[in-house]
């Protein structure tokens, strides 16, 4: 194996392309997690459109009540 030799712009060049890899390799996947997470708590919560009570839907569709105030919601 033939050893590599950098000079020392080298050697920065590839810590900033090496930091800037890694921060793009950490942050897609975290950004893809965040929009499945947030979709899935979108169909499972509601927020009352009346009194703005934030509570669980019984099932993920379909027009449900608040516990709060009693308000049918979307």
């Amino acid at each position: 194996m033939i050893p590599l030799e950098l000079d020392l712009q080298g050697y920065f060049y590839s810590l900033l392309f090496g930091t800037l890899f890694a921060v793009v390799a950490v942050m897609i996947p975290v950004q893809i997690s965040s929009k499945m997470r947030r979709l899935r708590r979108r169909r499972t919560r509601a927020v009352c459109r009346v009194c703005g009570f934030r509570f669980l839907r019984p099932e993920e569709r379909g027009i449900v009540t608040c516990p709060h105030c009693g308000v049918r919601n979307k």
